[in-house]
């Protein structure tokens, strides 16, 4: 299995067969802004992905998540609900730690040709995540009530974005955010006296959430 030292991507492996230009576009979109080239110019340079990963864990008692496709099975607990992490650069140059909950749709590896071209990443092998980041309103899960309003555009990131998984529990017509590693959020959600009744079915919202996951 590929691995960073501590993120492992494990099977089902599926290899890349053909061009999927919605994924292109997002890929060329974050080797753009890490190199700082333009997306254009990296798009035209950009070989497929050649393997896709059903699940990844983080070593050292850290979380197991799996992908939408294959948690989408019967009985597959929600792990694809994950909290990331991504480091951005803000405009005057200063990097900004953003957080962010989503689906993690897919997990896949990309080598990158030696060329000049892509500097830092020249001959690397990416492992990279597309995820369906929620509209938490900038929230914090481990320190507020936080609700998933709805979903966002697919981006993609570095697999090492991924942090841990979180749980999704009803609110009224709503879903609130479980950060497993606080358990203050499990308690503010509770101290509501809110968990009876069922969110809405409102596809946007709801679609495909499973049982909650929560130990």
């Amino acid at each position: 299995s590929m691995s960073d030292p501590d993120h492992i991507i494990c099977p089902p492996f599926k290899r890349v067969t053909q061009q999927d230009p919605s994924l292109q576009q997002k890929i060329a979109q974050y080797v753009a802004q890490v190199l700082g080239k333009r997306e254009s110019e990296v798009k035209i340079r950009l070989p497929l992905p050649t393997l896709f990963a059903g699940k990844l864990w983080i070593c050292g008692g850290g979380d197991f998540f799996r992908t939408t496709a294959v948690s989408r099975r019967p009985a597959a607990p929600a792990r694809r609900n994950c909290y990331y992490e991504v480091i951005l650069e803000a405009h005057n140059r200063h990097l900004v730690r953003v957080i962010g909950y989503g689906d993690l749709e897919k997990i896949f590896m990309l080598t990158l040709p030696s060329n000049k071209f892509f500097a830092s990443l020249s001959g690397k092998t990416l492992v990279l995540a597309l995820i369906t980041p929620w509209n938490t309103k900038g929230k914090d899960a481990a320190s507020e009530n936080t609700y998933l309003l709805s979903r966002r555009a697919t981006i993609v990131t570095d697999m090492r974005s991924l942090k841990a998984v979180v749980g999704l529990v009803p609110v009224g017509k709503r879903w609130g955010i479980i950060d497993r590693m606080s358990a203050a959020s499990a308690q503010g959600f509770a101290d509501m006296g809110t968990w009876e009744g069922t969110p809405e079915e409102n596809e946007s919202e709801t679609e495909d959430v499973d049982e909650l996951f929560y130990t």
